[in-house]
């Protein structure tokens, strides 16, 4: 499963581990709209799209 939405929401523990890390880095140089960014793709709940009976998503 893959997130398509425009924030990638992390699908697995070690990319949930790099949006934490670039989080603490916005934090740390004061970048406002990247720590945002990153609280983005950690707090929305993501349903990637099924396939339906053709394959189409």
């Amino acid at each position: 499963m893959a997130c398509h939405h425009l924030f990638h929401h992390p699908q697995t523990p070690e990319e949930r581990e790099a949006i934490v890390n670039q989080l603490n880095y916005c934090r740390r140089i004061g970048d406002g709209q990247g720590a945002m960014i990153a609280l983005v793709q950690l707090t929305e709940p993501c349903f990637p799209l099924e396939p339906d009976a053709e394959g189409a998503k």
